[in-house]
């Protein structure tokens, strides 16, 4: 194959059109088929046509005019108009080469239909158009940041409500606009840490409080492109006046509870009784707080016991107190009201004076206080005092683990007898499973034993949130014997399993437990020479283990039963 063929074959499969014109006479001398093809003609019908037979724009007519009078100028990335066989047009991007052959002058024309780009570029324009449409008509201002912490895009709302100057709007610099909204808020830092974190996944809610007083809630969030992330949106709401609003209410509602309190001389002392009340049980919750340290803080659980029976001591004073005064306060109210009853009973009897005199103290006696909230305070103060006094006696529970005087015991029985304890607490909740793998003795309290299997017993009812099922399992090996407690509830955490004996560490809702039981319950095991273990899987239960040492061999009898 020759080289002019080999060269033709390129041309043929170029994308784009290419037409050789010679400028005398502006005719087609050579043409691809590319051009052929787009155009609509045929391969032979090209060369021999007119340029100015396809270019008809009136700046081609110009140009080709000026090239055939000698005029020859290259031309790069010009639109033009094509007009194709059947006579339609076709928008093009075309350039113009001047070229020399046989040192005679040629135009190389190479063109690109470009109507699919310019479909794009219309349905790009008009998209940016109704996108800034939207912003202007958003409620919020809107700052629109690239993935490089450029500002892409803001709308007139978010200028205005910064007052962003014109000259920094018209310069286009970001970095000094940037900087210009962090030097109006407070807590700078925290306003240039937020416009900086234009790639984070997360999306962030923040009250900017400016130097002039105003408050704005700027809201973020990720901008993405597919699954990428591109940029961040930022959402600014001037909240200034919904901030004042609820300060004045704030300060109205104070105002109210002043003028609650500057109630009468019998009321006042009524009041005082109750924070009397409430200042016993605040130190309380404190001492606790305090003893709740310094359990942590101990590395041996016999000295951790010591300090649970010295708490428990120092605790039942103050609760021996404050029942002692809301004995009295009850006493008190009833007092007051059977005075009054008796007065509005007596008021037949009564002169005008006396009766303006009991009017006067009715209004300086709250009685509806008196019958009604003065009792739902006092029925608080002793549910909340019931909790503490539970508290203490798991203290006092803690504080006994010892291991001196140990007795063999069965622990069959110590099973059997644990279920029969708190039978009516778990039956109803699940269904009780024994699966004894032969008889054993253990040395160990058998109180502290059933105490160990009670705790299990009750967390295992509680993790079951509906009727579910508990397994009891026993076993042993060499030296040793192990039970199982497995339940069918809703499992415990992973990040949870690390502290799950701590003291005072507990998955409960607040009110519903002290969290000493398994701290209890791993005190006693390990007192007697075993060990707790734990496994746990979210949503499908807990399997709770108990090692303790064997007295003797484990009988080959075996036995399974089911209690319903």
């Amino acid at each position: 194959m020759s080289s002019r063929s080999l060269q033709q074959l390129m041309l043929d499969h170029s994308p784009h059109m290419m037409l050789l014109v010679e400028p005398h006479s502006l005719r087609i001398i050579g043409a691809n088929r590319g051009a052929a093809q787009t155009l609509g003609y045929a391969e032979e019908a090209l060369p021999g046509m007119a340029i100015t037979d396809i270019e008809s724009s009136l700046p081609d007519v110009f140009y080709w005019e000026d090239v055939r009078n000698g005029l020859y100028q290259d031309i790069e990335a010009q639109e033009g108009e094509y007009r194709c066989a059947d006579a339609s047009m076709i928008t093009v991007a075309k350039s113009v080469r001047v070229i020399e052959h046989d040192g005679a002058p040629l135009l190389l024309v190479q063109a690109r239909d470009i109507r699919h780009e310019r479909q794009v570029e219309e349905v790009l324009e008009q998209t940016l158009s109704q996108l800034r449409a939207t912003l202007e008509s958003t409620g919020n201002g809107i700052l629109v940041l690239d993935w490089q912490g450029k500002i892409a895009s803001m709308n007139r709302l978010f200028s205005n409500m910064w007052g962003v100057p014109a000259a920094l709007l018209d310069a286009r610099d970001d970095t000094a606009i940037l900087a210009f909204l962090s030097a109006q808020v407070a807590e700078s830092a925290l306003c240039r840490s937020l416009l900086s974190a234009v790639v984070s996944e997360d999306e962030t809610e923040h009250l900017l409080r400016l130097l002039d007083g105003r408050v704005f809630e700027c809201r973020a969030r990720p901008q993405y492109l597919g699954e990428r992330i591109v940029g961040r949106v930022f959402s600014y709401m001037d909240i200034t006046e919904r901030e004042r609003a609820e300060a004045a209410l704030r300060e109205s509602r104070d105002q109210l509870e002043a003028r609650v309190l500057s109630r009468t001389a019998d009321l006042q002392r009524a009041n005082a009784t109750l924070e009397t009340e409430k200042a016993c049980q605040q130190e309380l919750i404190r001492k606790l707080n305090e003893a709740q340290n310094q359990l942590l803080q101990s590395e041996k659980m016999a000295s951790i016991g010591v300090l649970a029976a010295g708490v428990a001591h120092e605790i039942n004073n103050p609760i021996a107190f404050v029942n002692s005064n809301l004995n009295a306060l009850q006493q008190y109210g009833r007092d007051m009201l059977r005075l009054l009853d008796a007065y509005e009973a007596s008021t037949a009897t009564l002169t005008p004076g006396q009766l303006a005199a009991i009017e006067h103290l009715k209004q300086e006696i709250d009685a509806e206080f008196l019958r009604e909230d003065l009792g739902n305070l006092l029925d608080e103060s002793r549910e909340g005092l019931e909790r503490v006094m539970r508290i203490v006696q798991d203290l006092k529970y803690f504080s006994h683990v010892d291991s001196s005087g140990l007795v063999l015991a069965n622990l069959e029985q110590g099973l059997d007898s644990t279920l029969n304890v708190v039978w009516n607490e778990i039956k109803y909740k699940a269904e009780v499973v024994k699966e004894y793998g032969g008889i054993a003795q253990v040395t160990c309290f058998p109180s502290q034993l059933n105490q160990v299997f009670m705790n299990l017993l009750v967390n295992a009812a509680h993790a079951i949130e509906e009727r579910g099922r508990i397994t009891v399992r026993t076993g042993g090996g060499e030296g040793h014997v192990w039970v199982e407690v497995e339940d069918s509830g809703k499992g415990i955490p992973p990040e949870l399993l690390g502290r799950i004996f701590e003291p005072f560490f507990t998955t409960k809702p607040v009110g519903k437990g002290t969290g000493l039981g398994l701290s209890l319950s791993y005190g006693i095991v390990q007192k007697h020479g075993g060990h707790i273990t734990v496994h746990s899987e979210v949503g499908k239960g807990s399997v709770f283990r108990v090692v303790l040492p064997l007295e003797r061999a484990p009988q080959d009898e075996e036995a399974a039963s089911t209690v319903s």
